[in-house]
Protein backbone atom coordinates (compact mmCIF):
# COMPACT_ATOMS: atom_id res chain seq x y z
CA UNK A 1 0.00 0.00 0.00
CA UNK A 2 1.54 3.27 -1.12
CA UNK A 3 0.09 5.28 1.78
CA UNK A 4 1.55 2.83 4.30
CA UNK A 5 4.95 3.09 2.64
CA UNK A 6 4.82 6.88 2.89
CA UNK A 7 3.80 6.61 6.53
CA UNK A 8 6.75 4.31 7.25
CA UNK A 9 9.11 6.76 5.59
CA UNK A 10 7.73 9.59 7.74
CA UNK A 11 8.12 7.46 10.89
CA UNK A 12 11.65 6.55 9.89
CA UNK A 13 12.54 10.23 9.58
CA UNK A 14 10.73 11.12 12.80
CA UNK A 15 12.55 8.48 14.84
CA UNK A 16 15.85 8.77 12.95
CA UNK A 17 15.80 5.02 12.42
CA UNK A 18 18.49 3.84 10.01
CA UNK A 19 17.34 0.28 9.38
CA UNK A 20 13.60 -0.48 9.67
CA UNK A 21 14.30 -4.22 9.34
CA UNK A 22 16.19 -4.47 12.62
CA UNK A 23 14.12 -5.80 15.54
CA UNK A 24 14.62 -3.41 18.49
CA UNK A 25 16.20 -4.39 21.78
CA UNK A 26 13.54 -5.87 24.05
CA UNK A 27 12.37 -3.34 26.63
CA UNK A 28 9.33 -2.90 28.85
CA UNK A 29 7.00 -0.19 27.57
CA UNK A 30 7.97 2.43 30.17
CA UNK A 31 11.56 2.19 28.90
CA UNK A 32 10.82 2.20 25.17
CA UNK A 33 13.21 4.15 23.01
CA UNK A 34 12.82 5.50 19.50
CA UNK A 35 13.42 2.12 17.87
CA UNK A 36 10.71 0.45 19.97
CA UNK A 37 8.15 3.12 19.12
CA UNK A 38 9.05 2.93 15.44
CA UNK A 39 8.78 -0.87 15.42
CA UNK A 40 5.46 -0.78 17.27
CA UNK A 41 3.92 1.68 14.80
CA UNK A 42 5.27 -0.29 11.84
CA UNK A 43 3.59 -3.31 13.42
CA UNK A 44 0.30 -1.42 13.40
CA UNK A 45 0.78 -0.58 9.72
CA UNK A 46 1.56 -4.19 8.83
CA UNK A 47 -0.73 -6.17 11.12
CA UNK A 48 -3.23 -3.76 12.68
CA UNK A 49 -6.88 -3.26 11.87
CA UNK A 50 -7.71 -1.15 8.84
CA UNK A 51 -9.15 1.75 10.82
CA UNK A 52 -5.95 2.05 12.84
CA UNK A 53 -3.73 1.81 9.77
CA UNK A 54 -5.76 4.55 8.11
CA UNK A 55 -5.57 6.75 11.20
CA UNK A 56 -1.79 6.41 11.37
CA UNK A 57 -1.50 7.18 7.66
CA UNK A 58 -3.68 10.27 8.15
CA UNK A 59 -1.60 11.50 11.11
CA UNK A 60 1.59 11.03 9.15
CA UNK A 61 0.31 12.84 6.08
CA UNK A 62 -1.25 15.94 7.69
CA UNK A 63 1.65 16.79 9.97
CA UNK A 64 -0.24 15.97 13.15
CA UNK A 65 1.76 12.93 14.20
CA UNK A 66 4.17 14.61 16.63
CA UNK A 67 1.29 16.20 18.53
CA UNK A 68 -0.65 12.94 18.88
CA UNK A 69 2.25 10.49 19.04
CA UNK A 70 2.08 9.47 22.71
CA UNK A 71 -1.71 9.31 22.85
CA UNK A 72 -1.89 7.20 19.70
CA UNK A 73 0.78 4.77 20.93
CA UNK A 74 -1.00 4.39 24.29
CA UNK A 75 -4.35 3.79 22.58
CA UNK A 76 -2.88 1.17 20.27
CA UNK A 77 -1.07 -0.49 23.17
CA UNK A 78 -4.34 -0.68 25.12
CA UNK A 79 -6.13 -2.11 22.12
CA UNK A 80 -3.63 -4.73 20.92
CA UNK A 81 -1.26 -5.63 23.75
CA UNK A 82 -2.65 -4.87 27.20
CA UNK A 83 -5.48 -7.46 26.98
CA UNK A 84 -2.88 -10.24 26.90
CA UNK A 85 -0.12 -9.12 29.28
CA UNK A 86 -1.51 -9.13 32.80
CA UNK A 87 1.47 -7.32 34.30
CA UNK A 88 0.51 -4.27 32.24
CA UNK A 89 -2.96 -4.02 33.78
CA UNK A 90 -2.18 -0.66 35.39
CA UNK A 91 -4.83 1.64 36.82
CA UNK A 92 -6.23 3.05 33.57
CA UNK A 93 -8.65 0.22 32.94
CA UNK A 94 -12.03 1.11 31.53
CA UNK A 95 -14.99 -1.22 31.58
CA UNK A 96 -15.95 -1.82 27.95
CA UNK A 97 -19.55 -2.03 26.85
CA UNK A 98 -19.65 -5.81 26.74
CA UNK A 99 -18.44 -6.19 30.31
CA UNK A 100 -20.95 -3.92 32.02
CA UNK A 101 -23.80 -5.47 33.98
CA UNK A 102 -26.90 -5.88 31.85
CA UNK A 103 -25.16 -5.32 28.52
CA UNK A 104 -25.49 -7.69 25.59
CA UNK A 105 -23.38 -10.75 26.14
CA UNK A 106 -23.63 -10.68 29.93
CA UNK A 107 -24.62 -13.88 31.61
CA UNK A 108 -25.79 -14.62 35.13
CA UNK A 109 -24.42 -18.17 35.03
CA UNK A 110 -21.01 -17.94 33.44
CA UNK A 111 -18.82 -21.04 33.57
CA UNK A 112 -16.03 -21.06 36.14
CA UNK A 113 -12.34 -21.52 35.49
CA UNK A 114 -12.56 -24.99 37.06
CA UNK A 115 -15.36 -25.96 34.68
CA UNK A 116 -13.38 -24.60 31.77
CA UNK A 117 -10.36 -26.72 32.66
CA UNK A 118 -12.50 -29.85 32.95
CA UNK A 119 -13.98 -29.17 29.50
CA UNK A 120 -10.51 -28.56 28.04
CA UNK A 121 -9.19 -31.79 29.53
CA UNK A 122 -12.00 -33.67 27.79
CA UNK A 123 -11.47 -31.86 24.48
CA UNK A 124 -7.67 -31.68 24.32
CA UNK A 125 -6.37 -34.46 26.59
CA UNK A 126 -2.77 -33.22 26.68
CA UNK A 127 -0.89 -29.98 26.10
CA UNK A 128 -1.92 -28.92 22.61
CA UNK A 129 1.56 -27.67 21.80
CA UNK A 130 4.08 -30.19 23.16
CA UNK A 131 1.72 -33.11 24.02
CA UNK A 132 2.95 -33.27 27.61
CA UNK A 133 0.39 -34.62 30.07
CA UNK A 134 1.90 -33.10 33.23
CA UNK A 135 1.31 -29.71 34.89
CA UNK A 136 -1.63 -28.97 32.60
CA UNK A 137 -3.35 -25.60 32.87
CA UNK A 138 -6.39 -23.95 31.31
CA UNK A 139 -5.00 -21.14 29.16
CA UNK A 140 -7.23 -18.32 27.93
CA UNK A 141 -6.92 -17.18 24.32
CA UNK A 142 -8.39 -13.80 25.29
CA UNK A 143 -6.83 -13.41 28.67
CA UNK A 144 -8.89 -10.75 30.39
CA UNK A 145 -12.57 -9.90 30.51
CA UNK A 146 -12.30 -6.22 31.45
CA UNK A 147 -10.05 -4.77 28.80
CA UNK A 148 -8.87 -1.14 29.01
CA UNK A 149 -10.16 0.12 25.70
CA UNK A 150 -12.38 3.04 24.81
CA UNK A 151 -15.70 3.19 26.63
CA UNK A 152 -17.68 2.91 23.42
CA UNK A 153 -15.97 -0.23 22.12
CA UNK A 154 -17.03 -3.79 22.66
CA UNK A 155 -14.70 -6.11 24.51
CA UNK A 156 -12.53 -8.56 22.60
CA UNK A 157 -14.74 -11.35 23.89
CA UNK A 158 -17.79 -9.88 22.20
CA UNK A 159 -15.89 -9.01 19.04
CA UNK A 160 -14.85 -12.66 18.86
CA UNK A 161 -18.44 -13.80 19.38
CA UNK A 162 -17.79 -15.17 22.87
CA UNK A 163 -20.04 -14.71 25.89
CA UNK A 164 -17.66 -15.63 28.72
CA UNK A 165 -13.95 -15.62 29.44
CA UNK A 166 -14.21 -19.20 30.69
CA UNK A 167 -15.95 -20.68 27.65
CA UNK A 168 -14.19 -23.78 26.35
CA UNK A 169 -13.90 -22.03 22.96
CA UNK A 170 -11.72 -19.38 24.64
CA UNK A 171 -9.33 -21.94 26.03
CA UNK A 172 -6.34 -24.12 25.22
CA UNK A 173 -5.06 -26.91 27.46
CA UNK A 174 -1.35 -26.21 27.86
CA UNK A 175 1.46 -27.33 30.13
CA UNK A 176 2.93 -24.66 32.36
CA UNK A 177 5.91 -23.98 30.06
CA UNK A 178 3.81 -23.61 26.92
CA UNK A 179 1.20 -21.59 28.82
CA UNK A 180 3.84 -19.10 29.93
CA UNK A 181 5.18 -18.73 26.38
CA UNK A 182 1.67 -18.25 24.98
CA UNK A 183 0.81 -15.60 27.58
CA UNK A 184 4.09 -13.76 26.95
CA UNK A 185 3.20 -13.54 23.23
CA UNK A 186 6.05 -15.85 22.25
CA UNK A 187 3.77 -18.61 20.88
CA UNK A 188 0.54 -18.21 18.98
CA UNK A 189 -2.00 -20.26 17.05
CA UNK A 190 -2.55 -19.62 13.35
CA UNK A 191 -4.99 -20.93 10.75
CA UNK A 192 -3.29 -22.61 7.78
CA UNK A 193 -5.38 -24.46 5.17
CA UNK A 194 -8.24 -24.65 7.68
CA UNK A 195 -5.98 -26.21 10.35
CA UNK A 196 -5.03 -24.69 13.66
CA UNK A 197 -1.24 -24.77 13.90
CA UNK A 198 1.40 -23.66 16.38
CA UNK A 199 3.75 -20.80 15.57
CA UNK A 200 6.81 -19.65 17.50
CA UNK A 201 7.74 -15.99 17.35
CA UNK A 202 11.33 -15.27 16.39
CA UNK A 203 12.35 -12.28 18.49
CA UNK A 204 15.08 -11.48 15.95
CA UNK A 205 15.46 -11.48 12.17
CA UNK A 206 18.18 -14.11 12.47
CA UNK A 207 17.07 -17.54 11.24
CA UNK A 208 19.97 -19.02 13.24
CA UNK A 209 18.82 -17.46 16.51
CA UNK A 210 19.66 -19.97 19.24
CA UNK A 211 16.61 -19.38 21.42
CA UNK A 212 14.28 -19.73 18.45
CA UNK A 213 16.01 -22.84 17.21
CA UNK A 214 15.93 -24.49 20.64
CA UNK A 215 12.23 -23.80 21.10
CA UNK A 216 11.56 -25.50 17.76
CA UNK A 217 13.77 -28.46 18.57
CA UNK A 218 12.25 -28.97 22.01
CA UNK A 219 8.68 -28.99 20.71
CA UNK A 220 9.44 -31.13 17.69
CA UNK A 221 11.27 -33.75 19.71
CA UNK A 222 8.66 -33.79 22.48
CA UNK A 223 5.84 -34.34 20.01
CA UNK A 224 7.84 -36.99 18.17
CA UNK A 225 8.42 -38.98 21.36
CA UNK A 226 4.79 -38.68 22.50
CA UNK A 227 3.27 -39.57 19.12
CA UNK A 228 3.65 -43.34 19.57
CA UNK A 229 1.45 -43.29 22.68
CA UNK A 230 -1.65 -42.00 20.89
CA UNK A 231 -4.14 -44.30 19.21
CA UNK A 232 -5.48 -41.60 16.85
CA UNK A 233 -4.01 -40.59 13.50
CA UNK A 234 -2.09 -37.57 14.76
CA UNK A 235 1.40 -36.84 13.50
CA UNK A 236 3.97 -34.65 15.19
CA UNK A 237 4.71 -32.69 12.02
CA UNK A 238 2.40 -32.37 9.03
CA UNK A 239 3.78 -32.99 5.55
CA UNK A 240 4.01 -29.24 4.87
CA UNK A 241 6.05 -28.64 8.00
CA UNK A 242 3.26 -27.29 10.22
CA UNK A 243 2.62 -28.39 13.80
CA UNK A 244 -1.09 -29.02 13.90
CA UNK A 245 -3.23 -28.83 17.03
CA UNK A 246 -4.93 -32.18 17.59
CA UNK A 247 -8.05 -32.66 19.71
CA UNK A 248 -9.47 -35.70 21.46
CA UNK A 249 -12.95 -34.32 20.78
CA UNK A 250 -13.31 -32.68 17.36
CA UNK A 251 -16.85 -31.34 17.69
CA UNK A 252 -16.93 -28.10 15.75
CA UNK A 253 -18.90 -26.16 18.35
CA UNK A 254 -16.25 -26.59 21.07
CA UNK A 255 -13.11 -25.85 19.03
CA UNK A 256 -10.92 -22.81 19.82
CA UNK A 257 -12.49 -19.56 18.66
CA UNK A 258 -10.74 -18.55 15.43
CA UNK A 259 -11.41 -14.85 15.76
CA UNK A 260 -9.86 -15.01 19.22
CA UNK A 261 -6.70 -16.73 18.01
CA UNK A 262 -6.42 -14.14 15.24
CA UNK A 263 -6.54 -11.31 17.80
CA UNK A 264 -3.80 -13.05 19.81
CA UNK A 265 -1.69 -13.62 16.68
CA UNK A 266 -1.91 -9.93 15.78
CA UNK A 267 -0.74 -8.98 19.27
CA UNK A 268 2.23 -11.36 18.97
CA UNK A 269 3.39 -9.96 15.63
CA UNK A 270 3.04 -6.32 16.68
CA UNK A 271 4.78 -6.98 20.00
CA UNK A 272 7.65 -8.66 18.18
CA UNK A 273 8.17 -5.68 15.89
CA UNK A 274 8.15 -3.35 18.89
CA UNK A 275 10.77 -5.33 20.78
CA UNK A 276 8.25 -5.47 23.59
CA UNK A 277 9.08 -7.16 26.88
CA UNK A 278 6.84 -8.11 29.77
CA UNK A 279 7.98 -6.82 33.19
CA UNK A 280 7.67 -10.37 34.50
CA UNK A 281 9.57 -11.88 31.57
CA UNK A 282 13.23 -12.02 32.56
CA UNK A 283 14.54 -11.78 29.03
CA UNK A 284 18.30 -11.82 28.60
CA UNK A 285 19.94 -11.66 25.19
CA UNK A 286 22.98 -13.53 26.54
CA UNK A 287 21.12 -16.39 28.21
CA UNK A 288 21.82 -18.83 25.39
CA UNK A 289 25.51 -18.09 24.95
CA UNK A 290 26.78 -20.81 27.27
CA UNK A 291 25.74 -23.84 25.22
CA UNK A 292 26.36 -24.36 21.54
CA UNK A 293 23.76 -25.51 19.04
CA UNK A 294 24.59 -28.18 16.51
CA UNK A 295 23.48 -26.38 13.39
CA UNK A 296 24.69 -29.28 11.24
CA UNK A 297 21.57 -31.11 12.39
CA UNK A 298 19.25 -28.29 11.41
CA UNK A 299 18.54 -29.57 7.93
CA UNK A 300 17.56 -32.97 9.32
CA UNK A 301 15.46 -31.63 12.18
CA UNK A 302 13.45 -28.88 10.55
CA UNK A 303 13.35 -26.06 8.05
CA UNK A 304 13.30 -22.49 9.36
CA UNK A 305 10.89 -20.10 7.74
CA UNK A 306 10.94 -16.40 8.54
CA UNK A 307 8.51 -14.75 6.16
CA UNK A 308 6.38 -13.61 9.10
CA UNK A 309 8.88 -13.88 11.91
CA UNK A 310 7.56 -17.31 12.83
CA UNK A 311 8.60 -20.92 12.55
CA UNK A 312 7.28 -24.07 10.94
CA UNK A 313 8.77 -27.54 10.91
CA UNK A 314 9.69 -30.36 8.56
CA UNK A 315 9.14 -34.00 9.39
CA UNK A 316 11.96 -35.99 10.94
CA UNK A 317 14.27 -37.56 8.40
CA UNK A 318 14.29 -41.33 8.38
Amino acid sequence: MGNSSAAKEMLQRHYSTADPLVIPTQRIKSEWKEDNKFGFLCGILEHGEQQHREELVRLSSDGGFAEHEDVFIDQMFDHYIRPYLKSYSGSSCHTPVGSRPGSAGSSGSEPTHKQMKKALEARDGVCLFCWNNLSLEASHIIARKNIPIAQDEYSLLQRAGLQSKHQVQNGLLLCKICHDQFDLLHYYVDVVDDRLVLKIVNQTNDSNDKGWFRAAERLQMARGVAQKYFSDIRVAIDADGEMRLWFMDNKADIQPNRAGVQFHKTACLIWRMAGGADPEDEYCSDCDSDTGVDYLQKGRLQRLWDSAGTLRYDQHAD
